[in-house]
């Protein structure tokens, strides 16, 4: 079969997974070419666009069929997809827990940084400026402005800098409201697991995901050049010290006594590699057994992983917190913890 055909079944692949479109690829027309050539390669970064994935169905469902394979179905755990299906005190409530003993805030003291009545200086946790907006962040939110009343809630004690990471509660007469997801909703910022778990974690990221379809804030110019594909590995370079997500395949995995890798193509001097301790593997496959996964058996499956990219002999990302792992693929938990599908 000429090239171009080809060429034109891994484009509708990366369409039903949801991931971005090779540069190559993207630029094919809708009839296949004849003459097996592909356009040059543009380098520039690409990002998950999901508009055309319906009219691809069909033909993906051919694919499959003739190559004796099916694509798996992205889907994460069960969470909202609007700020308008979950009230601001259920956010609340599920990262912050109890309010009446959060401190009062008096000034702001950074970008997301407010002193406290008790004369510490308080971080919005679980949060990550986005380059294009922490200078405006920080030039002046007006956060304290008007009948406002923000209040922390700590969450462990000071960093090496002296801040103390929490939830910020913000009340006024609107309600209760969570300053993280006021944030995420804005699109100024991504959501970088530290403390959240569970439905806290499944409702921030939630939020993101809002916000990045309405193109919100960072999310309005072509998802704001933080979303990537592991297809596409040479898109990752210049963005070096980011924080970033990328979303992909995992192709192999291994270990060592002390070090746990996710390898996203053959070649680890260029394809992306993601690691976590081995000591902390069985955190991790406390979170991926929710959704009937766990490390070990990850090759194969389609993944969601965040955090600050680095170039280790190619790009490479360290989970520090399992909530930076989830799996894009829907896998059934019968009774007895046993698989479903």
């Amino acid at each position: 079969m000429p090239i171009a055909f080809f060429q034109q079944v891994r484009r509708m692949r990366a369409y039903r997974l949801g991931l971005p479109v090779p540069p190559v690829l993207a630029k094919m027309p809708d009839a296949v070419a004849t003459d097996g050539q592909a356009p040059p390669r543009n380098k520039a970064p690409k990002v998950l666009r999901g508009h055309r994935r319906l009219a691809a169905v069909s033909f993906i469902a051919v694919c499959a069929a003739g190559f004796g394979s099916t694509a798996p179905v992205a889907a994460e755990r069960a969470a909202p997809s609007s700020e308008h299906e979950v009230a601001g005190n259920t956010v609340v409530a599920a990262c912050a827990g109890d309010t009446d003993g959060g401190v009062p805030l008096v000034s702001e003291a950074g970008a997301l940084t407010f002193e406290g009545v008790d004369g510490a200086r308080y971080f919005a946790t679980d949060l990550r400026l986005l380059a294009d907006t922490a200078r405006r962040v920080s030039a002046g939110s007006g956060l304290m402005t008007g009948a406002a009343k923000l209040s922390a809630l700590p969450v462990s004690g000071p960093n090496r800098w002296g801040l103390v990471p929490a939830w910020i509660v913000r009340q006024d007469r609107d309600g209760t409201l969570l300053l993280q997801t006021e944030i995420l909703e804005s699109g100024e910022a991504l959501f970088a697991p530290y403390v959240a778990a569970g439905d806290c974690a499944d409702l921030l990221r939630a939020t993101e995901r809002t916000a990045r379809r309405a193109r919100s804030g960072h999310w309005r110019d072509a998802d704001g050049n933080t979303l990537f594909s592991t297809f596409e590995p040479e898109t990752f370079a210049g963005y070096e010290g980011r924080y970033v997500i990328a979303r992909g395949r995992v192709v192999s995995l291994g270990k060592t006594a002390s070090t746990r890798y996710l390898n996203f193509g053959r070649h680890w001097k260029s394809d992306l590699t993601v690691t976590l301790k081995s000591s902390e593997e069985s955190m991790f496959n406390s979170v991926l057994g929710q959704s009937g996964h766990k490390v070990d058996d990850l090759e194969g499956h389609s993944v969601e992983v965040r955090g600050v990219l680095q170039e280790r002999d190619g790009p490479y990302i360290a989970l520090r917190h399992p909530e930076q792992l989830v799996v894009l693929e829907h896998k059934r938990v019968v009774s007895g913890g046993q698989d479903g599908n």
